[in-house]
Protein backbone atom coordinates (compact mmCIF):
# COMPACT_ATOMS: atom_id res chain seq x y z
CA UNK A 1 0.00 0.00 0.00
CA UNK A 2 1.20 3.29 -1.27
CA UNK A 3 -0.07 5.30 2.22
CA UNK A 4 2.14 2.45 4.20
CA UNK A 5 4.77 2.73 2.41
CA UNK A 6 4.96 6.12 2.70
CA UNK A 7 4.78 5.97 6.96
CA UNK A 8 7.70 3.24 6.75
CA UNK A 9 9.66 6.10 4.68
CA UNK A 10 9.08 8.25 7.18
CA UNK A 11 10.01 6.13 10.37
CA UNK A 12 6.87 6.53 11.83
CA UNK A 13 5.54 4.20 13.84
CA UNK A 14 1.76 3.16 13.64
CA UNK A 15 -0.32 0.79 13.85
CA UNK A 16 -2.54 -1.36 11.53
CA UNK A 17 -5.43 0.08 12.97
CA UNK A 18 -3.62 3.76 12.57
CA UNK A 19 -2.77 3.20 8.94
CA UNK A 20 -6.54 2.03 7.96
CA UNK A 21 -7.96 5.12 9.47
CA UNK A 22 -5.34 7.23 7.70
CA UNK A 23 -6.58 5.76 4.18
CA UNK A 24 -10.07 6.38 5.68
CA UNK A 25 -9.41 10.08 6.16
CA UNK A 26 -7.77 10.17 2.53
CA UNK A 27 -11.14 8.62 1.09
CA UNK A 28 -13.38 10.95 3.31
CA UNK A 29 -11.27 14.35 2.96
CA UNK A 30 -11.19 13.30 -1.30
CA UNK A 31 -15.07 13.05 -1.54
CA UNK A 32 -15.51 16.22 0.63
CA UNK A 33 -13.34 18.06 -2.05
CA UNK A 34 -15.01 17.20 -4.79
CA UNK A 35 -18.06 19.14 -3.24
CA UNK A 36 -16.55 21.83 -0.84
CA UNK A 37 -12.88 22.74 -2.33
CA UNK A 38 -11.14 22.33 1.39
CA UNK A 39 -8.08 22.32 -0.43
CA UNK A 40 -5.99 22.71 -3.65
CA UNK A 41 -5.38 19.40 -3.70
CA UNK A 42 -7.89 16.99 -5.96
CA UNK A 43 -5.98 13.93 -6.54
CA UNK A 44 -5.62 11.20 -3.96
CA UNK A 45 -2.46 10.67 -4.30
CA UNK A 46 -1.70 14.46 -3.76
CA UNK A 47 -4.01 14.28 -0.57
CA UNK A 48 -1.60 10.86 0.35
CA UNK A 49 1.75 12.93 -0.10
CA UNK A 50 1.48 16.64 0.12
CA UNK A 51 -1.23 16.43 3.20
CA UNK A 52 -1.18 13.02 5.17
CA UNK A 53 2.79 12.35 4.66
CA UNK A 54 3.68 16.01 4.66
CA UNK A 55 1.66 16.37 8.24
CA UNK A 56 3.20 13.36 9.78
CA UNK A 57 6.99 14.06 9.15
CA UNK A 58 6.61 16.36 12.35
CA UNK A 59 5.64 13.05 14.57
CA UNK A 60 8.98 12.56 15.78
CA UNK A 61 9.52 15.65 17.29
CA UNK A 62 5.93 16.62 18.71
CA UNK A 63 6.32 17.03 22.60
CA UNK A 64 4.04 15.99 25.99
CA UNK A 65 -0.11 14.85 25.36
CA UNK A 66 -1.86 18.01 24.29
CA UNK A 67 -1.56 19.14 20.60
CA UNK A 68 -3.28 22.38 19.32
CA UNK A 69 -3.31 23.23 15.61
CA UNK A 70 -3.47 26.68 14.44
CA UNK A 71 -5.33 27.47 11.24
CA UNK A 72 -5.84 23.85 10.89
CA UNK A 73 -7.72 23.67 7.51
CA UNK A 74 -8.87 20.11 6.63
CA UNK A 75 -6.80 18.43 9.18
CA UNK A 76 -3.64 19.08 7.99
CA UNK A 77 -1.52 18.38 10.19
CA UNK A 78 -3.83 17.85 13.58
CA UNK A 79 -5.85 14.66 12.35
CA UNK A 80 -3.02 12.62 11.16
CA UNK A 81 -0.29 13.48 13.64
CA UNK A 82 -3.76 12.67 16.29
CA UNK A 83 -4.41 9.24 14.13
CA UNK A 84 -0.70 8.21 14.15
CA UNK A 85 -0.62 8.89 18.43
CA UNK A 86 -4.60 8.00 19.57
CA UNK A 87 -3.25 8.96 23.33
CA UNK A 88 -2.77 12.35 22.17
CA UNK A 89 -5.00 15.30 23.12
CA UNK A 90 -6.02 17.05 20.28
CA UNK A 91 -7.53 20.63 19.28
CA UNK A 92 -7.99 21.98 16.32
CA UNK A 93 -8.67 25.81 15.53
CA UNK A 94 -10.48 26.37 12.20
CA UNK A 95 -11.84 29.95 11.26
CA UNK A 96 -13.85 28.88 8.32
CA UNK A 97 -17.50 27.09 9.34
CA UNK A 98 -17.48 25.17 6.06
CA UNK A 99 -14.30 23.18 6.85
CA UNK A 100 -15.03 23.18 10.49
CA UNK A 101 -18.17 20.82 9.64
CA UNK A 102 -16.15 18.80 7.79
CA UNK A 103 -13.81 18.46 10.25
CA UNK A 104 -16.75 17.35 12.69
CA UNK A 105 -17.65 14.87 10.35
CA UNK A 106 -14.30 13.18 10.10
CA UNK A 107 -13.97 13.02 13.70
CA UNK A 108 -17.18 11.58 14.04
CA UNK A 109 -16.43 9.20 10.99
CA UNK A 110 -13.11 8.10 12.15
CA UNK A 111 -14.47 7.58 15.95
CA UNK A 112 -11.40 10.39 17.38
CA UNK A 113 -11.89 10.46 20.71
CA UNK A 114 -10.40 13.35 22.63
CA UNK A 115 -10.50 16.05 19.86
CA UNK A 116 -11.53 19.42 20.23
CA UNK A 117 -12.85 21.59 17.43
CA UNK A 118 -12.92 25.04 17.71
CA UNK A 119 -14.78 27.51 15.10
CA UNK A 120 -12.84 31.07 15.56
CA UNK A 121 -10.35 33.17 15.24
CA UNK A 122 -6.71 32.24 16.91
CA UNK A 123 -6.58 36.04 17.82
CA UNK A 124 -9.57 35.89 19.90
CA UNK A 125 -9.39 32.09 21.21
CA UNK A 126 -5.65 32.70 22.30
CA UNK A 127 -7.21 35.20 24.79
CA UNK A 128 -9.56 32.33 26.63
CA UNK A 129 -8.28 31.11 30.19
CA UNK A 130 -9.51 27.21 28.62
CA UNK A 131 -6.78 27.29 25.69
CA UNK A 132 -4.32 30.26 26.53
CA UNK A 133 -0.97 28.32 27.61
CA UNK A 134 -2.20 24.95 28.07
CA UNK A 135 -0.54 22.65 25.59
CA UNK A 136 2.63 20.84 25.26
CA UNK A 137 2.93 21.44 21.15
CA UNK A 138 1.23 23.46 18.63
CA UNK A 139 1.84 23.28 14.65
CA UNK A 140 0.38 25.44 11.90
CA UNK A 141 1.21 24.47 8.53
CA UNK A 142 0.57 27.03 5.50
CA UNK A 143 -0.69 29.86 7.97
CA UNK A 144 1.01 32.59 7.37
CA UNK A 145 4.58 33.98 7.16
CA UNK A 146 6.39 33.15 10.72
CA UNK A 147 6.53 36.63 12.56
CA UNK A 148 2.54 36.14 12.05
CA UNK A 149 2.12 32.78 12.47
CA UNK A 150 4.18 33.03 15.84
CA UNK A 151 1.84 35.67 17.25
CA UNK A 152 -1.08 33.55 16.51
CA UNK A 153 0.28 30.45 18.22
CA UNK A 154 2.96 31.11 20.84
CA UNK A 155 0.12 32.54 23.09
CA UNK A 156 -1.39 28.89 23.24
CA UNK A 157 1.56 26.84 24.46
CA UNK A 158 2.28 26.28 27.68
CA UNK A 159 5.65 27.84 29.25
CA UNK A 160 8.55 25.44 28.09
CA UNK A 161 6.52 24.15 25.03
CA UNK A 162 7.31 23.37 21.74
CA UNK A 163 5.77 25.38 18.07
CA UNK A 164 6.51 23.13 14.94
CA UNK A 165 6.18 25.24 12.14
CA UNK A 166 6.15 23.22 7.92
CA UNK A 167 7.97 25.34 5.91
CA UNK A 168 9.59 25.38 2.27
CA UNK A 169 13.02 26.36 0.83
CA UNK A 170 13.34 30.21 1.97
CA UNK A 171 13.18 29.02 5.89
CA UNK A 172 16.10 31.20 6.75
CA UNK A 173 14.55 34.55 5.04
CA UNK A 174 11.33 33.92 7.27
CA UNK A 175 13.58 33.37 10.48
CA UNK A 176 16.02 36.11 9.62
CA UNK A 177 12.66 38.23 9.46
CA UNK A 178 11.34 37.12 12.62
CA UNK A 179 13.67 37.74 15.04
CA UNK A 180 11.47 40.90 16.24
CA UNK A 181 8.71 38.30 16.65
CA UNK A 182 10.87 35.42 18.65
CA UNK A 183 11.98 37.82 20.68
CA UNK A 184 8.70 39.85 22.08
CA UNK A 185 7.37 36.68 22.49
CA UNK A 186 9.82 35.25 24.39
CA UNK A 187 10.58 32.31 22.29
CA UNK A 188 13.69 30.25 20.26
CA UNK A 189 14.74 28.71 17.26
CA UNK A 190 15.79 25.41 18.47
CA UNK A 191 16.38 23.33 15.28
CA UNK A 192 15.28 23.31 11.97
CA UNK A 193 14.80 19.46 10.17
CA UNK A 194 15.01 18.86 7.01
CA UNK A 195 12.43 15.86 6.02
CA UNK A 196 12.19 14.49 2.70
CA UNK A 197 8.24 13.63 1.76
CA UNK A 198 7.77 10.64 0.43
CA UNK A 199 6.70 10.22 -3.28
CA UNK A 200 7.58 13.90 -4.11
CA UNK A 201 10.19 15.70 -5.08
CA UNK A 202 10.68 17.99 -2.27
CA UNK A 203 11.31 18.15 1.76
CA UNK A 204 9.85 19.82 4.03
CA UNK A 205 11.22 22.03 6.38
CA UNK A 206 10.19 21.76 10.19
CA UNK A 207 11.25 24.85 12.48
CA UNK A 208 11.16 23.56 16.03
CA UNK A 209 10.37 26.76 18.79
CA UNK A 210 10.84 26.57 22.19
CA UNK A 211 8.91 29.12 24.64
CA UNK A 212 10.86 30.39 26.99
CA UNK A 213 8.11 32.23 29.41
CA UNK A 214 4.90 33.43 29.44
CA UNK A 215 3.43 35.72 26.31
CA UNK A 216 2.87 38.96 27.31
CA UNK A 217 -0.92 39.68 27.31
CA UNK A 218 -1.28 41.96 24.77
CA UNK A 219 -0.45 39.72 22.38
CA UNK A 220 -1.77 38.11 20.03
CA UNK A 221 -3.22 41.64 19.40
CA UNK A 222 -6.80 41.66 17.98
CA UNK A 223 -8.05 40.10 14.47
CA UNK A 224 -6.02 41.68 11.45
CA UNK A 225 -3.29 43.47 13.36
CA UNK A 226 -1.00 40.35 13.10
CA UNK A 227 -1.38 40.48 9.52
CA UNK A 228 -1.79 44.24 9.10
CA UNK A 229 1.47 44.89 11.43
CA UNK A 230 3.40 42.12 11.61
CA UNK A 231 6.17 41.43 14.42
CA UNK A 232 8.69 41.53 11.92
CA UNK A 233 12.27 42.95 11.21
Amino acid sequence: MVLEEGIRQLGVSAAEESVEKLETFVKILWEWNQRFNLTGHREKMEIVAELVLDSLSAHPFVEGGILIDIGTGAGIPGIPLKIASPALALTLVESQQKKSRFLQEAVRHLRLSGVSIQNGRAEDLAHRPPLREQFDTVTAKALAPLAVTLELTIPFLKSGGRGIYYKGRRYEEEIHRAQRALDILACTVEDVREVRVPFTERSTYLILVRKKKATPPLFPRKAGLPQKKPLAE
